[in-house]
């Protein structure tokens, strides 16, 4: 079985605690038991979260049959740690607790996704944004990128001078740091604004005769050719493109949250204190 679980199940294993008045085994039962362990009856739901988790079709019966067996090994493990009392255990205890909060806190990000759904008039701006920013055109060019400014400066004066870029090309691609051609890149995908900039400067056959500087060097780019590329229609990108909003809007509700919160580390070693082991 494997060591990681779907957060729903895991945190059936809470309900283990100890004394007199100790909660059940599994305390989801909401809505139509799907199956039985030995007196125990399992929510339709959990099996449901299972497959979801672990992306099994339970129409399928053999992977319906996957689901349900995991399922049921989770339950025995919970009912023998309830029977045994195994919460008494601290370790026990603490690795429980940490997971049901790990899955309270996910299942509280997905109930935030669900009650605050993105608007059709998002997603099409969204898009829009998206189409731009990636332009009309692909582009085909090369690149040397030098790791010192010197180099780089030696390579460009033979383009101003008049050396084709071929020539160039191949004399110094050996000294550079990469020298490499690509085809059909479009300007979102380039990992710098400098080259971005660069090369809508440019036109076909055109270099660069002045090195562009950025986090990664010194680069000397030249434009073979540009081509017309057509946008993805909105409805082929829309699940994707909604699936990367709500992550967005996810992550800024979890940074507002952070702001608001006040937060210690009361075990925190002194300065200059080694950790504690």
């Amino acid at each position: 079985m494997r060591r990681v679980l779907p957060l729903l199940i895991l945190a059936t294993l809470a309900g283990c605690s100890g004394g007199a008045g100790k909660a059940p085994a599994v305390q989801y039962t909401s809505g139509e038991p799907a199956l039985r362990v030995n007196d125990q009856p399992v929510s339709a739901a959990l099996l449901t979260e299972v497959a979801r988790g672990r992306g099994l079709d339970l129409n399928n019966p053999e992977q319906r049959l996957r689901a349900i067996k995991e399922l049921s090994d989770y339950v025995l493990l919970a009912t023998v740690a309830h029977k045994q009392n195994m919460s008494d255990d601290p370790a026990f205890g603490a690795i429980v607790e940490a997971q049901r909060l790990q899955g309270v806190a996910n299942a509280t990000l997905d109930h935030y996704a669900r009650t605050h759904p993105i608007s059709e008039a998002a997603l099409k701006a969204e898009y829009d944004a998206q189409v731009a920013k990636a332009g009309s055109e692909s582009y085909d060019f090369a690149q040397m990128l030098f790791d010192n400014e010197t180099e780089a400066l030696k390579a460009s004066e033979e383009l101003l001078a008049g050396k084709d870029w071929a020539a160039v090309y191949a004399q110094w691609q050996g000294k550079a740091k990469q020298a490499r051609e690509f085809q059909d890149v479009r300007l979102v995908q380039l990992p710098a604004p400098e080259l971005v900039e660069a090369l809508k400067k440019l036109k076909a056959g055109d270099s660069t005769k002045v090195p562009v500087k950025s986090q990664f060097g010194w680069h000397l780019l030249h434009l073979s050719a540009t081509k017309p590329v057509t946008p993805p229609a909105f409805d082929s990108i829309r699940a994707e493109l909604q699936k990367h909003m709500l992550a967005r809007q996810g992550d800024q509700w979890m940074e507002k949250l952070r702001g608001e919160a006040v937060i210690l580390d009361l075990k925190a070693p002194a300065k200059g204190e080694a950790p504690a082991k």
